[in-house]
C-alpha cells in the first residue's frame, strides 16, 4: 500500500491537512461538479478541492483557481490492469500520449515481448523509455522468458535475473505466469520465481486459459492472484471462487467482454477489472483504450457507476494502489471530465491535478533511452536466408483452426499440402535470434488468404518470424524481405512487397508518430484483406498469437506444431 501523501514534505503535509479541513485555500477547486463515489457506487454533486496534485476534500471549498463544472461529471482516471505496450506497435512515449487522451492515467505493463528478444536489457529499455512520462507506467516483471520449454526466444530470464529490479518503486510484482504446466509439474526455474515473489511480498499475475479443477488449485496455491484469459462465465466463476481476481480483456484480437459481461455486477464486480493486454495503436486511436471497454460495457447494459469503478478503483485495489482509482482525500487527482457518462464523451483528462493539453503532452512525452540499449534494440535479427525448398515438406501435419475474435485455437485434422479451396494454408515460424536455422512448419485453417503471403516479426512470445501463405515461394520471399527490413509486418504478392510496416525497435515497435503508425497499420491490414484474409480476424495480431505455445489447443513454434492440451510436439 502506497500513499500519495508520501510525496509531500512535512510542511506540505500540514498544508494539505489545512486545505482538507477548509482552513486554507486549495490550488484548484472544481465547483458544482458531479463525481463518482466508487465506495457507494453513486454519482454525487459537490465541490472538489485539489492541492499539490492530490484530492484534498469533497464538500464546499474555495481555491486559488476555481472552475465551474456545472453539467460536467468527473470519474477516476482509468487503469489498464494488464498491457504489453509493445503490442501497441509504438514506443511508450507515443502510446502514453494517445492513451492519456482517452482517459488512461495508469497502466500495469508486462514487458515480456521485448524481454523475449533482448532479455533483461529489454526490461531496462522499457523502464527507461517510460520514465518521466506523464502517466504512471508501472511494471510487472516478466516471469516467462521464454514462455515455456517449447519456445525459442532470444533470451532467458531466471529468478536470479529478476532480483535486480525489485528495488525499483515502479515494480509491483511478477507478470503473467504463463507456464501453467511448469507450476503443476514444479519445474525448478518456474517455482524459483514464484517462491522468490512470495518471499519478497510481490504479486503474481496469472495466465491460465481453460485451466480447471485440481490443476487450477495447484496453480492458485503457488501464489497466483489473477487471470486475464477467461473466455466464458463458468471458467471465470470457478477462478473467482478460488480467490482469484479476474481481468476482463478487450484487445485487438482477443475480445472477451461480451462473454464475461455477467461479471460486471455483484457479487463478482468487486474482484473484476478491465485490461487490453494486446491492443494496437490503430484501434486505440479509432475506438479508444479503457474508455472503449467502458463504453461497450454500458452499451451492453452495465450500470455506468459499476463500469467506471471497474475501470479504475478495482484495479487500484487489486494492485494495492492506495492513492489511485478514486475521488477521495489522499488519492492522486487523476480524473476524467465527461460531457456524457453513458457515451463516455471525454471533455478533458487531468493527471495529478493538471490538465493534459496537447501542448503539455507534446512537451512531456519524450523519453531518454541510453544509446547502448537503443543500439541493441535495432540489431536483433540473426538468421539465414530462407529458400522455398526449406519450406517444402509433404509430412502429414496437424491443421491449426482459428476462431474469430478469440486467441484459442482448435484441431482441424491433418494436411500435407496447401489447399486454398479448403482454406488450408501453410504457416511457418523461422527462428531469428541466434541463427539456428530452425523452422517450424504447419497448416492453418480459418485465415482465408487466397494468394501471396503475410509475415510478421511480432510472434508471441518468442517473436521469431511467423509467415503464412498460399505457396512456399511467396512465404520465403516474405520472410527474407521482413528480415532485411529489420522487422515489422509485411504483405507479399506477385513478386513484390505490397505493403509493409517497419518495426525497428526489437522487431516489435515503431518510433513513428501515432498518425504514421496508424497509416502503416491501415495499409498492411488493407493489403492483407485484399488477398482474401477473413474479416473476422486481425491479419497480424491473430497470426502472431498462433505462435504462442501456452494457449490451447494447438500452436506452432520454430520447433514445430505443439499440442498444448497434451503438452507435446506433434
Amino acid at each position: 500500500m502506497r500513499y500519495q501523501q508520501k510525496n509531500f514534505t512535512r510542511d506540505e503535509y500540514e498544508d494539505f491537512l489545512q486545505v482538507a479541513s477548509g482552513q486554507k485555500l486549495a490550488d484548484l477547486v472544481l465547483k458544482n461538479v458531479t463525481y463518482l463515489d466508487v465506495f457507494t457506487n453513486q454519482f454525487k454533486k459537490a465541490d472538489i478541492a485539489i492541492f499539490h496534485g492530490s484530492f484534498a476534500g469533497i464538500g464546499n471549498y474555495s481555491g486559488k483557481e476555481e472552475l465551474n463544472m456545472t453539467g460536467k461529471t468527473i470519474v477516476p482516471g482509468f487503469i489498464d490492469a494488464h498491457i504489453h505496450i509493445e503490442s501497441t506497435t509504438v514506443i511508450p512515449e507515443i502510446f502514453v500520449k494517445e492513451a492519456l487522451e482517452h482517459g488512461t492515467t495508469a497502466v500495469l505493463t508486462d514487458p515480456h515481448e521485448i524481454a523475449n528478444v533482448m532479455g533483461v536489457d529489454g526490461i531496462k529499455y522499457m523502464l527507461e523509455a517510460s520514465a518521466g512520462l506523464p502517466m504512471d507506467v508501472l511494471f510487472m516483471i516478466s516471469s516467462c522468458v521464454p514462455s515455456c520449454e517449447f519456445d525459442e526466444s532470444g533470451a532467458q530470464i531466471l529468478a536470479e535475473d529478476m532480483k535486480q529490479f525489485f528495488t525499483n518503486n515502479r515494480i509491483y510484482g511478477i507478470a503473467e505466469l504463463m507456464d501453467v504446466n511448469g507450476v503443476i509439474e514444479r519445474h525448478r526455474n518456474v517455482i524459483d520465481k514464484t517462491y522468490l515473489a512470495i518471499q519478497n511480498d510481490l504479486m503474481i499475475d496469472g495466465h491460465a486459459p481453460l485451466v480447471t479443477g485440481q490443476h487450477l488449485n495447484g496453480y492458485v496455491a503457488a501464489g497466483v492472484l489473477s487471470d486475464h484469459e477467461c473466455s466464458n462465465m463458468e471458467e471465470a466463476i470457478e477462478k473467482l471462487g478460488l480467490g482469484m481476481w479476474i481481468m476482463i480483456r478487450e484487445g485487438t484480437a482477443a475480445q472477451n467482454l461480451e462473454a464475461l459481461i455477467g461479471l460486471c455486477k455483484e457479487p463478482y464486480a468487486s474482484r473484476c477489472m478491465f485490461c487490453t493486454d494486446d491492443r494496437d495503436i490503430r484501434d486505440i486511436m479509432a475506438e479508444g483504450h479503457i474508455d472503449h471497454i467502458i463504453r461497450k460495457a454500458i452499451g451492453m447494459g452495465v450500470e455506468p457507476a459499476m463500469a467506471y469503478k471497474m475501470a479504475a478503483y478495482t484495479a487500484g485495489a487489486y494492485f494495492g494502489l492506495r492513492d489511485r482509482g478514486a475521488i477521495s482525500p489522499g488519492f492522486m487527482a487523476d480524473f476524467v471530465v465527461l460531457n456524457d457518462v453513458k457515451s463516455v464523451e471525454i471533455a478533458g483528462v487531468y493527471k495529478s491535478g493538471m490538465l493534459m493539453t496537447d501542448e503539455y503532452l507534446q512537451a512531456k512525452c519524450k523519453a531518454n533511452v541510453s544509446q547502448s540499449l537503443k543500439d541493441f534494440s535495432h540489431n536483433t535479427f540473426h538468421m539465414p536466408v530462407i529458400t522455398k525448398e526449406m519450406l517444402e515438406d509433404d509430412k502429414e501435419t496437424p491443421v491449426i483452426g482459428l476462431v474469430d475474435g478469440q486467441l484459442y485455437t482448435t484441431k482441424q485434422g491433418f494436411a500435407n499440402k496447401i489447399d486454398i479451396e479448403a482454406d488450408i494454408l501453410k504457416v511457418v515460424v523461422a527462428e531469428r535470434h541466434k541463427n539456428t536455422g530452425h523452422i517450424g512448419i504447419g497448416y492453418i485453417k480459418g485465415y482465408g488468404l487466397q494468394k501471396g503471403a503475410v509475415a510478421t516479426s511480432v510472434a508471441h512470445d518468442a517473436h521469431n518470424i511467423i509467415a503464412i501463405g498460399a505457396n512456399e515461394e511467396d512465404i520465403a520471399a516474405a520472410i527474407n524481405a521482413l528480415k532485411d527490413m529489420g522487422g515489422g509486418m509485411l504483405v507479399y504478392d506477385e513478386g513484390r512487397v505490397k505493403a509493409s510496416y517497419p518495426l525497428p525497435v526489437a522487431g516489435l515497435m515503431s518510433e513513428s508518430s501515432a498518425e504514421e503508425a496508424r497509416d502503416y497499420l491501415e495499409k498492411v491490414h488493407g493489403a492483407a484483406y485484399e488477398l482474401g484474409v477473413n474479416h473476422g480476424i486481425d491479419p497480424f495480431m491473430t497470426l502472431s498469437f498462433t505462435a504462442l505455445p501456452v494457449i490451447p489447443e494447438i500452436r506452432i513454434t520454430s520447433q514445430g506444431v505443439l499440442d498444448v492440451t497434451n503438452w507435446k510436439t506433434i
